[in-house]
């Protein structure tokens, strides 16, 4: 599949987002400031949301595509665990040691369980704690892997009326408990929207100057409708915000295209999961420091970002390509657009 650069850039903003989001929680809860979060949280679950939206595009597009489910499930295993996995050791490991939160207060069986729960993504669709921070979405992304590969399989089995029924049921039954728990969920549906929808937008005549300015617009709107808690008219005007995504075009679209995001949307996956190791240090060190609140969180923002960047860019070099490749070159089949994960 050919690379869309606008949305490949937009995974480097989204992860932006969240980690501006960040950086104010972080501040907040590290004692060195003391504003009204909201705003600023309400921007990284925007960031979240949209990464829903481009999953619900591209892992739509993937299997239709290929047309093969095991392929498409050694692919999602081989892209996610890779990075994962040294990272949920890291925790399960020093967490106890260091009495790091709620792993420092497990017992052998509880802990047992907190780690298979964590292998296997369930913090987030189940009530469980999470060790990875940010993993919680992770365990949503292999909800919609899994519904995705049903629906699929039910349309491949047509001709077979009570297993595609049967699948259909499953499928739904698996989507109505997800989103029951976390009805954010539902912005996957705006990207596979987009996806059967784009013959169509292809076609769209956008030649007309106040259209430049659509995907801004939207993105304004799903912002708000964010901070009022209107998940559904935000659904509707995720669609509109990706098709011009998808489309590549508008004056979003012109900033998506530049090397900044384009490097953050190829680093996008790490540095979204390892960003908080690096305000960590920051988070523990500022409110020591006899300096105004303003300038803590400066000097959070700036070193968080450079030392988030470097240990993304090290993930991403050494464990997403070059330990992914030599391991397992001979059975992952990426498409172009798999450079990053379908979300985080």
């Amino acid at each position: 599949m050919k690379l869309n650069h606008s949305i490949h850039g937009l995974r480097g903003m989204c992860a932006l987002m969240v980690f501006v989001g960040h950086v104010i929680s972080m501040s907040i809860t590290g004692g060195y400031l003391s504003i009204n979060e909201y705003p600023t949280r309400t921007l990284a679950e925007i960031g979240v949301d949209i990464f829903f939206i481009i999953s619900g595009y591209l892992i739509v597009q993937s299997l239709v595509k290929h047309g093969n489910v095991k392929k498409f499930v050694v692919n999602r295993l081989i892209r996610i665990y890779p990075v994962f996995i040294p990272l949920l050791m890291v925790m399960f490991i020093a967490g106890p040691l260091i009495g790091f939160d709620w792993l420092g207060e497990l017992n052998p069986v509880e802990y047992v369980f907190a780690f298979l729960a964590s292998l296997l993504m369930l913090p987030g669709v189940f009530p469980l704690e999470e060790a990875v921070r940010n993993a919680r979405t992770l365990s949503f992304e292999f909800a919609f892997y899994l519904v995705s590969a049903i629906f699929f399989l039910s349309k491949r089995n047509a001709g077979r009326k009570a297993l595609q029924y049967t699948l259909l049921i499953l499928g739904l039954a698996i989507c109505i408990v997800v989103c029951y728990r976390y009805p954010r969920a539902l912005f996957f549906l705006s990207g596979t929207i987009v996806y059967f929808l784009s013959d169509k937008i292809k076609g769209l005549n956008v030649d007309i100057k106040i259209a430049k300015y659509y995907s801004i617009i939207a993105l304004v709107g799903i912002y708000f409708c964010a901070y009022y808690h209107q998940v559904y008219v935000g659904v509707i005007i995720g669609v509109c915000f990706f098709a011009m995504m998808a489309r590549e075009y508008g004056l979003l679209t012109d900033f998506l295209n530049t090397k900044v995001m384009q490097f953050y949307g190829t680093i996008s996956y790490s540095f979204y999961l390892l960003h908080p190791f690096g305000l960590f240090p920051f988070q523990k060190v500022m409110g020591k420091l006899p300096l105004p609140d303003y300038a803590s969180v400066a000097v959070t923002y700036v070193g968080g970002l450079i030392l988030a960047t470097i240990l993304g860019y090290l993930s991403y070099t050494i464990i997403e390509v070059k330990v992914t490749n030599r391991l397992f070159k001979k059975k992952r089949k990426a498409p172009v657009m798999d450079q990053a994960p379908a979300a985080v």
